[in-house]
């Protein structure tokens, strides 16, 4: 297993079945160029898992609904445009290794075997929020599918699952993988 901590979650992440397309030679000369990546990528029952995961939790209480999900007739929020962007540009990026052409070869030579071909996807995202901002939830997430929908048309997938992080270590696909980092004690308090 290798093991990586993220965001306030360790992943155990299969070896030899999993990617990060940040550490993938062939990403690092385009990730100035506008193009984003997802944080965690693997093979669980023959479908390639692809996870974003952001912890909110420490930010400031400033932060409202409107910060994450769009209102109507309003640009939408940064955050928000920021999922859309590492979800497309994540589907970019396997799309082109998938097509077999030269940045798309290069990439897939750096991938495990069982996602050289064309496998079914799986896309989330885990959000870990402040108790004020769970109540976006449901909107983000239907905000989010809108948006990618012919997107997500084109990959076979029907939509994203957004969801909180006890959720996410709580289904089945992440479960394995994935689980919270105990609290950090706090400065000058020691552990047993």
């Amino acid at each position: 297993m290798a093991v990586y901590e993220e965001s306030g979650l360790r992943f155990d992440l299969p070896e030899g079945a999993h990617f990060r397309l940040a550490a993938a030679a062939s990403y690092r000369p385009l990730s100035g160029q506008h193009l984003k990546e997802m944080d965690f990528c693997w093979v669980h029952e023959s479908r390639l898992v692809l996870l974003e995961v952001k912890d909110f939790t420490e930010t400031t209480a400033m932060l409202k609904g409107a910060d994450f999900v769009p209102a109507k007739n309003q640009p939408s929020p940064w955050r928000f445009d920021e999922l859309v962007c590492k979800i497309t540009d994540t589907l970019l990026m396997m799309l082109a290794g998938w097509s077999g052409n030269p940045w798309g070869k290069g990439l897939l030579a750096e991938l495990p075997a069982a996602v050289r071909k064309p496998v079914k996807l799986v896309l989330a995202v885990g959000l870990d929020l402040p108790a004020h901002l769970k109540v976006y939830l449901g909107a983000l997430k239907t905000a989010l599918n809108d948006r990618l929908k012919g997107r997500l048309k084109l990959v076979g997938v029907e939509a994203v699952a957004l969801m909180d992080y006890d959720t996410l270590i709580s289904r089945p696909t992440f479960s394995p993988y994935v689980s919270r980092l105990a609290p950090a004690l706090p400065d000058g308090i020691q552990g047993q």
